[in-house]
C-alpha cells in the first residue's frame, strides 16, 4: 500500500486544477491515476507508474479530440466584444460631419468612429453598421 495513496491524491490534485482554469485538460490523467490507485494493491510502484504514464496519455489523446469535438459542435460561438457593437443604436454625445471622423464613447469605451452618412448632432440617433481597422463605421438614425 506504501506510495498508492498518491494517485488517489493526484486524481484530486487535476480535478481540483480543471474545475479552478476550466480547461479540463490535466482531468483525462485521472483516467491513468484510477487504475494505478487500484493495481497498487496488487503490484509494485513501478509497475503503477508505467500504468498512470500509458494510459493517462492515451486518454488525453483521445479525451481532448473528444472534448474539442464536442465543445466546437455544442456550444454557440459567441461574438466577441468588438462584434457585439454590430447594429446597436446610441445617442450621440458628439457632432460628426458626414465622411468625418472622431472619438467617441461607446459602452464606456473609447472608439475613432468615421461617419459614412448624413451629420450626427448632439442628441441624435446613429447606429454602428461595421468596424474596420479599429474603427466604428457608424451611420445617423436607426437602420
Amino acid at each position: 500500500m506504501g506510495l498508492n495513496w498518491i494517485w488517489f491524491a493526484l486524481t484530486i490534485f487535476v480535478i481540483i486544477i480543471d474545475i479552478t482554469t476550466s480547461s479540463f485538460t490535466f482531468s483525462w490523467l485521472a483516467i491513468g491515476f484510477i487504475p494505478a490507485f487500484i493495481a497498487g494493491f496488487f503490484i509494485g510502484f513501478t509497475s503503477q507508474l508505467w500504468i498512470a504514464l500509458l494510459l493517462g496519455t492515451i486518454a488525453i489523446i483521445y479525451g481532448l479530440k473528444v472534448s474539442k469535438k464536442y465543445i466546437t459542435k455544442n456550444l454557440p460561438k459567441e461574438k466577441l466584444l468588438v462584434g457585439k457593437y454590430e447594429g446597436k443604436q446610441f445617442t450621440a454625445d458628439f457632432n460628426l460631419q458626414q465622411s468625418g471622423e472622431c472619438r467617441i464613447k461607446v459602452n464606456e469605451v473609447y472608439w475613432t468612429a468615421r461617419n459614412i452618412g448624413d451629420d450626427i448632432n448632439f442628441g441624435d440617433i446613429y447606429t454602428i453598421l461595421n468596424i474596420e481597422e479599429n474603427k466604428l463605421i457608424i451611420k445617423k438614425g436607426v437602420i
